[in-house]
C-alpha cells in the first residue's frame, strides 16, 4: 500500500469514528461566544465579566456575582498576605464598575475601596504595564484602599517581582466555580436568555481557556486513536498568514493595483503600468520573475505590517535607473541589501495572530488601514519609476 493510499485510509477511519461524529455533533451546539468568534479575545472576556459584576446591569443577578467575586478576592488576599477587609460589609448600593478606564481592563470603585483587575487570557503583561496602572490608581484614588488583581486562566504570577508583591492572583478556574454556583442556585430567578448566556460563557471558559470540558477529553481520545491522520490535517490547517492574505489581495485589487508573486505572510503588488512595462527576468528574484515590487510583510514582523519597495537582483542597469529616480522622493531612504535593494520602509501597527481571530468587518477595517497608510507613497513611487523608464515600444 502506497503512503498516499495509507494516509487516505487513516483519514477515512478518523472521520467515520463514532467518537469523532460525537465531537462534531457537540461542536455544532450553538454558543453565542463561539458564534461571534470571541472565545479567546481578551477584551470581550473583560467586557462580559464586567457586565456580570455590575449590579446596575440588566442581567437579573443583582450584586450576587460581584459579592462572590470579592469574597474570593479577599480570601486569596488573606492567603497571599495582602490587606484584608470584609466583602459583605461594603456598600454595594454605591459601586461603579468601569471598563477600559485609562487602559485598565476592569475597575470597581466603592466609596472607600477600589479594585483593579488586569485580565490576561493569552499574552503576558506588557513592560511596566501593571506598575503603571498602580501609579494611575494611586494618583486618582489616593485616599481609598486599593486592591490589585491579576486575572489569568490558571492564576499565574505577574512577571515583575514588585508586581507580585502587590497583585492578588486570581484565575478563570475560580470564575468558572462562581458561575457554576450561580447557575445551580439562581438559574430559575433569571431570564432564560440570560441563563443561556451564562451557560455559554461557562462552557467557553472551561473549553477554550481551561481545556477541561468533556469535549476536550473526547478530542484527546479521538486524536490519540488517529494521531497520524490528525497531524496531517493540522499541518495543512489555515493559519493567520493564509487567512489574512485574501483580505490584503482584495483591498489592493479594489484600488487598481496588480498583485505580484505570492508567498506566505507577504502580499506584493505593483501598478498596472509597471506590470506591463517592466521586464521579467528568469532565474533570479521572485517566483513570477518581477524586477520591482512593493511588499508588505504582515505576518513575520512582530506587532507590525512592514511595507518596503524592493528591487530584485538580476538587472543592474534597471536597478540603477529605479534607484536614481527614487532619490528625488520624500519617502526615499538609503537602500538596504546588496542583492535585494529596498529604498522605502514604513511600519503600521498590525498583529496578525490577533487580527485573524476578529470578525470579518474588523479584519477588513484593519487591513484597509494598513493599505491606506502606504497607498499614496506607493502611487508616487510607481509614477516616478514609470517616468524614468525608456518609452514603451
Amino acid at each position: 500500500m502506497s503512503e498516499e493510499v495509507d494516509l487516505e485510509t487513516r483519514l477515512a477511519a478518523a472521520i467515520t469514528d463514532p467518537d469523532f461524529e460525537k465531537l462534531e455533533l457537540a461542536m455544532g451546539d450553538p454558543n453565542i461566544f463561539r458564534a461571534l468568534a470571541i472565545e479567546r479575545q481578551e477584551i470581550r472576556h473583560s467586557n462580559f465579566f464586567a457586565y456580570l459584576l455590575d449590579p446596575g446591569e440588566n442581567h437579573g443577578l443583582g450584586d450576587i456575582l460581584l459579592r462572590k467575586f470579592l469574597r474570593d478576592i479577599f480570601a486569596d488576599s488573606r492567603a497571599q498576605g495582602r490587606t484584608l477587609f470584609d466583602a459583605d460589609l461594603m456598600d454595594f448600593s454605591d459601586v461603579d464598575v468601569r471598563r477600559e478606564w485609562r487602559g485598565i481592563d476592569i475597575l470597581i470603585d466603592f466609596p472607600n475601596d477600589v479594585i483593579v483587575v488586569e485580565n490576561k487570557v493569552d499574552s503576558s503583561e506588557h513592560s511596566q504595564q501593571l506598575s503603571r496602572y498602580r501609579g494611575i490608581v494611586d494618583g486618582e484614588f489616593g485616599a481609598k484602599q486599593k486592591h490589585f488583581v491579576f486575572l489569568t486562566p490558571l492564576g499565574s504570577d505577574p512577571v515583575d517581582e514588585s508586581d507580585r508583591k502587590v497583585y492578588i492572583n486570581y484565575s478563570y478556574e475560580q470564575i468558572a466555580g462562581i458561575l457554576a454556583n450561580v447557575l445551580e442556585l439562581y438559574r430559575d430567578s433569571i431570564s432564560d436568555k440570560m441563563g443561556l448566556y451564562v451557560e455559554d460563557y461557562l462552557t467557553t471558559i472551561n473549553r477554550e481557556l481551561l481545556m477541561n470540558d468533556k469535549l476536550n477529553d473526547l478530542a484527546r481520545k479521538v486524536y490519540k486513536a488517529h494521531k497520524s491522520a490528525f497531524d496531517f490535517v493540522f499541518e495543512n490547517r489555515p493559519d493567520p498568514a493564509s487567512v489574512l492574505y485574501p483580505y490584503f489581495e482584495e483591498e489592493f485589487k479594489a484600488r487598481g493595483f496588480v498583485i505580484g508573486s505570492r508567498n506566505k505572510g507577504y502580499v506584493r503588488f505593483t501598478s498596472r503600468e509597471l506590470a506591463d512595462r517592466l521586464p521579467r527576468i528568469a532565474g533570479v528574484g521572485w517566483p513570477d520573475k518581477e524586477v520591482f515590487l512593493f511588499e508588505i510583510d504582515y505576518f513575520w514582523s512582530d506587532q507590525n505590517a512592514v511595507a518596503k519597495a524592493i528591487i530584485s537582483p538580476g538587472n543592474e542597469e534597471l536597478r540603477e535607473t529605479i534607484l536614481s529616480a527614487a532619490k528625488d522622493l520624500k519617502s526615499y531612504r538609503k537602500p538596504e541589501g546588496k542583492k535585494w535593494s529596498s529604498f522605502y520602509l514604513k511600519k503600521s501597527k498590525f498583529v496578525a495572530s490577533e487580527v485573524y481571530n476578529e470578525d470579518e468587518a474588523e479584519i477588513k477595517a484593519k487591513v484597509r488601514r494598513v493599505v491606506e497608510a502606504i497607498e499614496a507613497d506607493a502611487n508616487e513611487i510607481f509614477t516616478t519609476i514609470a517616468k524614468a523608464l525608456p518609452p514603451a515600444a
